[in-house]
């Protein structure tokens, strides 16, 4: 219906313009109508162009809307420069009815260009105190036939206080409204209202007819929408954020907590350009925290926006709570379960949520990205002994709220295995005998057991072998005894491995590596040379290395102190020939400055035997200086000694198995003849090693006279 109007208004236009076209004259036209106070009406127009310099007049007619006919206000104007004039003609009120006016252009021979013809805008109003709204409403200023151009709009003003016009609001013409909601933004008093009608061409505007009307501002500002209810990561306090209504009397807004089924008023902000609030009372870390924010103007008696909306079924919306996050992990699980509450859009307005954690305190790690209607994850990546902060952050599917987040709180979970006795350590490994080792160690009661196991490794190995375990829970002092061993061989490498109730290994002692010795005779200087492997694993070293010696299996004596850097030693034993050779030996490891376990370790034990020396004689004399055949002998077991002689046909002639006992060259007690004789002597060392000994002697008879 508009278009079929546009196009009769512009068919009208061409045939009226058509004789004008043919002249080269055009018509002046009406710019604006304004109706003043008293009623009266100024009318304002375009200057004549007078290109033929005929002009005699501007001739203003008027007419009611309802007549057809316009007539004469007056005299001509005869000044071509003359714009505007104000009709206040008896009995002319544009304050209570509308007139229309169309402007002449008077020309020699009395021939006539008609302008546009334009109304006056007539406003009427009534005020809704119920509602708060003004309904102004008015008769179109555009008569049947004209038209108004593109881009011609509406503004709504209003007054007050007086002299202080505002406006209101706008719209296009070409809407075909005549009416306008006027929200009431004073809260009891006497407004002004008017319509202005803005050409785009002209260069004033229409205004219609000025209206008082009592109102009463019974209508609250807007209820504040509420884009997310976070977790401030910084104070750990819940924060409120919304987004500010648009009503121009907003002064403030009252901040409520729902708890259960009540609302808690927490705080007025006096500021409607806020646009959040901290609560530093709350505790998220606890439970959700469920908000409502409402707005008040700045009435006397303040209007208040709603905090339960129409339809609503409790008082406290679900939709507007801070994330709650909890976390769930119990000793020897090797997952965290977390679990949270719907974010702060309720569960229709969630994009996706993120879970974040913080690794003792560490940077934050994205561990993964959940479905909108998901609020459940496991982390299956924790460690023992690790402290994790796990957060969530949730992302809107609304676009109203732009894309708004929302964090939860963050919970603190300490990963803990079960804790470790204090004190623990390898306090020695020691060599008790030659097929078993003693491993010491130290610990203290625990709240929870633990296994203790031993771990051995050879010298001559690249791994480590379970051997033994125990389990303690209120023992000081553990001691292990490994038989499976040849200490004589191998030096021995052990640790603890302190494995907790959840089968995994808490700790791993120091190493406690044996002694081994070892040591070798040198007959040719009657000496017993020694060298040993250094005891390892004491944190303070060693302090120094005590030698123990045994003689023929008597009792060990301390010999010498090496210190800790020095692992030889040569023993001369040349003052112990009458013994039967055998040292045996053991190295006695001291643990530096440490009074409170005063560690030792014993090495293996070794012997060294040093091998028998014997002296043989090859003569003797009867009566002479060397009466005897007797050998000398040193570093044996003398028990073990036998000699025999022989002549030189084989026949035993002389056995002795005393060693003080020699030949003295009779048989049966008779002196035998002097010559050569045959000697077979044996012996054994310390160690039981047989020494045979074969030769011939000569025997000399001196005459004793």
């Amino acid at each position: 219906m508009q278009i079929i109007a546009h196009i009769i208004k512009l068919s009208l236009l061409v045939i009226g313009l058509l004789p004008l076209m043919l002249t080269g004259q055009v018509a002046s036209e009406i710019e604006c109508l304004v109706v003043n106070n008293d009623g009266s009406i100024t009318i304002s127009w375009e200057q004549y162009m007078d290109v033929d310099a005929d002009f005699t007049g501007y001739q203003i007619n008027r007419k009611l809307p309802a007549e057809a006919v316009f007539t004469s206000t007056g005299a001509a104007i005869t000044d071509i420069t003359s714009i505007s004039i104000t009709d206040n003609s008896p009995g002319v009120d544009a304050n209570s009815q509308q007139y229309c006016y169309q402007i002449w252009v008077i020309r020699s021979g009395a021939v006539i260009l008609e302008s546009n013809s334009l109304c006056t805008i007539n406003l009427s109003g009534t005020s809704d105190t119920t509602l708060g709204l003004v309904d102004l409403m008015w008769a179109d200023p555009l008569p049947t036939g004209s038209f108004l151009p593109a881009g011609t709009i509406y503004e709504v003003y209003y007054e007050f206080p007086a002299g202080n016009w505002i406006l209101d609001g706008f719209f296009d013409y070409e809407t075909g409204l005549n009416s306008y909601d006027h929200e009431v933004k004073v809260c009891d008093d006497l407004v002004n209202f008017r319509v202005d009608l803005k050409k785009p061409t002209a260069s004033c505007s229409s205004s219609s007819n000025i209206i008082t009307l009592q109102v009463e501002d019974q209508s609250d500002p807007g209820i504040p929408v509420v884009t997310t209810v976070t977790v401030d990561s910084l104070t750990g306090f819940a924060q409120l954020e919304w987004f500010q209504p648009s009503a121009i009397d907003l002064a403030g807004y009252i901040i409520y907590q729902c708890i259960g089924n009540s609302q808690i008023e927490l705080q007025t902000i006096s500021n409607p350009s806020a646009t959040s609030f901290l609560d530093i009372n709350s505790s998220p870390g606890t439970s959700p925290e469920n908000y409502l924010v409402s707005s008040f103007d700045n009435c006397p008696t303040p209007n208040l926006s709603p905090t339960v909306l129409p339809g609503a079924t409790t008082i406290c919306p679900n939709d507007q709570s801070s994330i709650y996050l909890d976390c769930q992990w119990v000793v020897c699980q090797d997952f965290v379960d977390l679990a949270w509450t719907t974010p702060p859009w309720g569960e229709n307005g969630v994009a996706y949520s993120e879970v974040y954690r913080r690794t003792n305190g560490g940077a934050d790690e994205l561990l993964a990205s959940i479905a909108a209607a998901e609020y459940e994850f496991r982390d299956e990546s924790i460690s023992p002994n690790e402290t994790y902060s796990y957060f969530i952050k949730a992302y809107s599917s609304d676009p109203t709220v732009q894309e708004a987040t929302a964090l939860s709180n963050i919970k603190i979970l300490g990963v803990s295995a079960p804790p470790l006795p204090t004190g623990f350590s390898l306090v020695s490994a020691s060599i008790t005998s030659a097929t078993e080792i003693e491993i010491k160690v130290n610990t203290s009661p625990t709240t929870t057991p633990f296994e203790y196991a031993l771990l051995r490794k050879a010298e001559n190995e690249s791994f480590y072998r379970d051997v033994d375990f125990e389990i303690a829970q209120t023992l000081t002092e553990l001691t292990f005894s490994d038989t499976d061993v040849e200490p004589q061989i191998y030096s021995y490498e052990y640790v603890i491995a302190l494995i907790n109730e959840c089968s995994d290994t808490s700790a791993i002692s120091n190493i406690g590596k044996t002694i081994l010795l070892s040591g070798l005779a040198n007959p040719d200087n009657l000496v017993n040379t020694l060298s040993w492997s250094g005891y390892e694993g004491w944190t303070t070293g060693v302090d120094s290395y005590d030698i123990y010696r045994t003689i023929d299996g008597g009792v060990p004596q301390f010999l010498a102190s090496n210190q800790s850097s020095i692992g030889f030693y040569e023993d001369d034993v040349e003052e112990f020939l009458t013994t039967k050779g055998e040292f045996c030996y053991q190295i006695k490891a001291s643990e530096n400055d440490n009074p409170i376990s005063n560690a030792i370790s014993l090495s293996n034990e070794i012997c060294v035997t040093q091998p028998p020396k014997i002296w043989i004689p090859n003569a003797f004399s009867i009566n002479g200086i060397n009466d005897e055949f007797m050998p000398v002998i040193s570093f044996a077991d003398f028990t073990t000694y036998r000699m025999v002689i022989y002549n030189r046909w084989g026949q035993q002639i002389f056995e002795s198995r005393d060693i003080d006992l020699g030949w003295d060259g009779t048989k049966n007690g008779n002196l035998i003849q002097e010559g050569n004789y045959m000697y077979y002597i044996e012996i054994q060392d310390g160690s039981g090693k047989l020494y045979e000994d074969r030769g011939s002697l000569t025997m000399l008879i001196f005459n004793a006279n």
